[in-house]
């Protein structure tokens, strides 16, 4: 089982056991003892060197090697007392990176009791003659210290993983807002292009102005993507965007209707007023769902009747597209259908939803989008 410690850092190490050092160092030179007291003290350093040498040494272990030895010096001859800094330092990073508040307390209790209760047992110190209560509350102030530092580097921790996870999160989301701009963009384009040029094949014996009529159609939609197509990647490729083109929205839509027409497809299509003047992202939203669900139409049975409604109903605009003549089918899950992906996302970025079916002679899209949009809610998982 994973011990509850959690690893010092690298460089933090030769601080601990630099840290240490000194203090012995310094204790001795303010307050000298006997070989046999440095020897203790240097012991008690020894156990800072294990814990730099072992990072998830057992934090008991570790505040036994140094309390031990310090208190055995300084309780006994009262010598080397600024030794008990290492009692104060050990509480320190104990606290610091020991995950049990409760281990760590007592760990903190011990090195501020021992001592004392050693010297007031073994009466070999007068308790005069160290002062006892600045070093425990020392312990005590160095505990809080550590656990505040504990606190600060696990919020540090969690904002950076909630920072990458958001990095994360922003790249898929632009990953997939891009499938489905080209999506939209190239199913419309082939779809209008493929009508196109299935209706020049079909007249150009009988009727070769009407197939020419056709072709130039066709290559005006290609013109136009193309147009589309290049600004969307300059814009990907250039750090300032500058102004972009308007996005086509529920104004547009008799212009959308009309394209599909020409290329050969039945619409009946109904766009009410209020419907006409949608702007923001919900106009934009009707447009492109409207546009995918015709070129749905166009690629997989560009022989039915087109059905298209776009009203305002209750503080919502509706669309309904359905197409009747070939029964519809329902999609096979594995190969993608990521129009229908696309929309289902489109409405529910607004707080709406989307239902798409087959039906006894075609197909139906139906989309509810609400006039001042809600964010979808959050999923956490």
């Amino acid at each position: 089982m994973a011990r509850p410690e959690t690893e010092t850092p690298r460089e933090e190490l030769g601080w601990l056991v630099g840290g240490a050092i000194v203090v012995v160092v310094v204790s001795q030179w303010a307050d000298p003892g006997s070989g046999a007291a440095l020897a203790g003290v240097v012991a008690a350093v020894g156990g800072f060197l294990l814990r730099a040498l072992v990072p998830r040494l057992p934090a008991e272990m570790f505040a036994a090697l140094v309390i031990l030895p310090v208190t055995a010096v300084v309780s006994s001859s009262g010598q080397i007392e600024g030794a008990l800094f290492l009692n104060v330092t050990m509480v320190l990073f104990t606290s610091w990176y020991l995950g049990s508040t409760t281990r760590a307390l007592l760990i903190a209790l011990a090195s501020a009791t021992v001592p004392l209760l050693v010297a007031v047992v073994g009466d070999t110190v007068a308790l005069d003659e160290v002062g006892w209560a600045p070093w425990s509350l020392a312990n005590g102030f160095t505990f809080t210290l550590g656990r505040i530092l504990r606190r600060q580097r696990r919020l540090i921790e969690d904002l950076e993983r909630a920072r990458r996870a958001l990095a994360d999160q922003a790249v898929a989301e632009e990953r997939r807002r891009m499938a489905r701009e080209l999506h939209d963009l190239a199913g419309h384009t082939l779809a209008a292009i493929l009508l196109q040029v299935t209706g020049a094949r079909h007249v150009l014996e009988r009727d070769p102005a009407e197939a020419e009529r056709a072709l130039r159609d066709a290559e005006a939609v290609g013109r136009s993507s193309l147009d589309t197509i290049r600004a969307t990647v300059a814009a990907l490729r250039t750090d300032e965007r500058g102004t972009d083109a308007a996005l086509a929205d529920s104004a547009d839509l008799p212009a959308l209707v009309e394209e599909y027409r020409r290329a050969g497809l039945v619409v009946d299509a109904t766009i009410v007023d209020a419907a006409r003047s949608l702007d923001g992202p919900v106009g934009i939203a009707v447009h492109r769902i409207a546009r995918e669900a015709l070129a749905n139409v166009a690629r997989h049975a560009s022989r039915n009747a087109v059905e298209l409604w776009i009203g305002v109903e209750d503080g919502e605009a509706r669309l309904l597209v359905a197409d009747h003549g070939r029964p519809g089918t329902d999609p096979d899950p594995d190969s993608g259908h990521f129009g229908l992906v696309g929309m289902g996302e489109r409405a529910r970025a607004l707080g709406g939803r989307l239902a798409a079916g087959p039906t006894d002679d075609g197909w139906r899209v139906e989309a509810q989008l609400p006039l001042v949009a809600r964010p979808a809610p959050v999923v956490r998982s």
